[in-house]
């Protein structure tokens, strides 16, 4: 369900970046989205869980999210088939780029806004699904269908259709979502693949900005 969690989780950024002027809405919106993932978060992992995270060592995609109208970039670097990666969403405000971004190494997630000094370190943990293994008891609990193959970016993805905790449709290759469609209250979601680079990632982007004091959450 990691697909989900990513989706929503860069929803908890945009609605705090478009709603910066509306405390009330800001709330609310961001107290429903916070509920979500939290539901995303606790859902149980299953013996489908693939130990390898995804089907290509290393790459770079850049995807284009929309909230009601609301644009959203995320520009992600991975290597070691997940176990090193480097993230970046950000929106474009009045000419500003406002965001925030995270590295994954070692174990640990590090994640920081762009204009903060400190930052935050936690134990990293990513559940990928395989949904050629998914079991009969997923498959009922959160409506899971497969649909076939359909091309994106001239890269061949598995189409999938999940009922519960959201109604989603996503379309997944090698283990990453390229295209995501979801409904969430009165928000129609969609982030989608625009560019992607398969090959070595520069060393540099799994590297700990130096200005950055980094607090380590106990969760």
């Amino acid at each position: 369900m990691q697909a989900i969690y990513k989706l929503f989780t860069g929803m908890s950024l945009l609605f705090f970046l478009s709603c910066h002027n509306d405390n009330t809405a800001q709330v609310t919106q961001n107290k429903e989205t916070d509920e979500f993932i939290e539901e995303i978060e606790n859902l149980p992992e299953s013996s489908t869980t693939a130990k390898q995270l995804f089907g290509i060592e290393s790459g770079y995609i850049k995807f284009r999210s929309d909230v009601s109208g609301q644009e959203m970039t995320r520009e992600w670097k991975f290597d070691q088939y997940g176990k090193q990666q480097y993230e970046e969403n950000y929106m474009i405000i009045m000419g500003q780029k406002s965001g925030d971004k995270s590295i994954v190494v070692d174990g640990f997630q590090y994640v920081w806004n762009d204009d903060a000094n400190e930052g935050t370190k936690r134990h990293f943990h990513q559940v990928v699904t395989d949904y050629d293994l998914i079991s009969e008891k997923d498959i009922q609990r959160y409506g899971i269908e497969k649909h076939g193959y359909e091309e994106i970016l001239g890269r061949e993805c598995l189409k999938v259709t999940i009922e519960k905790p959201a109604k989603t449709t996503i379309w997944v290759w090698k283990g990453i979502a390229l295209k995501t469609e979801s409904i969430m209250g009165s928000y129609k979601i969609l982030m989608q693949a625009i560019e992607i680079n398969e090959g070595a990632v520069e060393k540099s982007a799994f590297e700990l900005p130096a200005n950055i004091a980094f607090q380590e959450e106990n969760l």
